[in-house]
């Protein structure tokens, strides 16, 4: 009896240490997150520009509470989480309010909107058709024109040929 529940006891300690083994609650919904809204995005930026405005511990904390649980959203990218981390960080009251102070906290609010944009990936051609110098080029049209091969008389005048 001793020896199996040292087992469970090692086994659930090595779930613990390794993250990629034990299906965590960001793993768990990786397949159901839906990319944040661009008005979630705006909240965010908006929270922190009041906080750099009015230095109050309410309007400060709600920017901090906004870009917090969005850290460790699996959708968003590095550039966006350091974003978030950069309101996190310096979304506080200070004694005074400077100018300093506060074009910090809007650099970070305006890097959340920036950053944090959702990146539209392009469509792959199904036809096989290249653009120009892609991997499918093939250098058709008339010689000497753009995205083709040219002929070896062309040119500056180097290998021109029976010339």
């Amino acid at each position: 009896m001793a020896r199996s529940s040292l087992a469970v006891t090692l086994l659930s300690a090595a779930l613990l240490a390794a993250p990629g083994l034990a299906p965590g609650p960001a793993r768990a919904n990786d397949l159901y997150a839906i990319y944040p809204s661009t008005e979630t995005l705006r909240q965010v930026q908006l929270a922190a520009l009041d906080c750099g405005r009015e230095n109050s511990a309410a309007t400060c904390d709600r920017a901090r509470k906004l870009a917090d649980p969005l850290m460790d959203h699996p959708l968003l990218s590095g550039f966006c989480k350091d974003a978030l981390w950069g309101v996190v960080q310096i979304a506080v009251t200070e004694q005074s309010n400077s100018l300093s102070r506060r074009d910090g906290i809007d650099a970070a609010a305006d890097r959340v909107v920036s950053s944090c944009r959702p990146v539209s990936k392009p469509v792959a051609k199904t036809d096989g058709a290249g653009g120009p110098g892609g991997p499918d080029s093939t250098g058709g049209g008339p010689p000497g024109a753009s995205g083709g091969s040219r002929p070896s008389g062309s040119g500056f005048g180097f290998g021109s040929g029976g010339r």
